[in-house]
């Protein structure tokens, strides 16, 4: 009966460890390895590492928040909230050189890029930053910084038409690909059915 148990333990955790997902940084290392076209590199599914949050104030609410995004309240502002966490899944919807730029929900997109070494990897980088962006980031998000002490502003960016200040945890976003879909790819490569000759 314990032996039965056992059996039945190690089935289950196989059956477990066979559902898990493996996630790949993505860099151009790996789309060498997979000889990845650019209409392939669109077929993958990716994923963003780490939590990105955009932020920015509303003035006029009715118009300018859509359903997807949270408003909140803090200290007399309302502010618009798009939360990308760990492992929300994306699609390519634009390869330019050394750039993704990676669609998470139907309108707008986050661009992530690499320094262009094969082993770097795709990071999310705000459209704007640098001295300026920072002393406006500080008179902007003190109050945030009260709030959440792990979380940081990396600048402002463009999502959607509208302008947002970027916060992340320290570590830096970048994406990952699932190894399951680009186990996909390979395996359309290698379905041929092969031709006979009539006889």
């Amino acid at each position: 009966m314990n032996n039965m148990k056992i059996y039945l333990v190690i089935i289950l955790l196989c059956l477990l460890a066979s559902c898990t997902r493996v996630y790949v940084p993505y860099t151009l290392q790996l789309q060498e390895e997979y000889n990845l076209t650019d209409e392939e590199v669109m077929q993958l599914q990716f994923y963003v590492s780490d939590k990105v949050m955009l932020e920015r104030e509303i003035i006029d609410v009715d118009k300018k928040v859509s359903k997807e995004h949270r408003l909140k309240k803090v200290e007399d502002k309302l502010v618009d909230q798009v939360v990308f966490r760990s492992l929300t899944p994306g699609i390519a919807v634009e390869l330019l050189p050394y750039m993704l730029r990676v669609a998470f929900e139907d309108q707008g997109y986050l661009t992530f890029k690499s320094e262009g070494e094969p082993e770097n990897y795709y990071y999310f980088k705000s459209d704007r930053y640098g001295d300026e962006i920072k002393e406006k980031v500080v008179s902007y998000c003190t109050w945030f910084q009260r709030i959440e002490d792990e979380i940081f502003s990396n600048g402002l960016v463009t999502y959607n038409v509208n302008e947002y200040w970027v916060f992340f945890p320290e570590t830096r976003p970048h994406l990952l690909v699932d190894e399951e879909s680009l186990e996909k790819i390979k395996e359309q490569r290698r379905i041929v059915k092969g031709l006979r000759q009539n006889k």
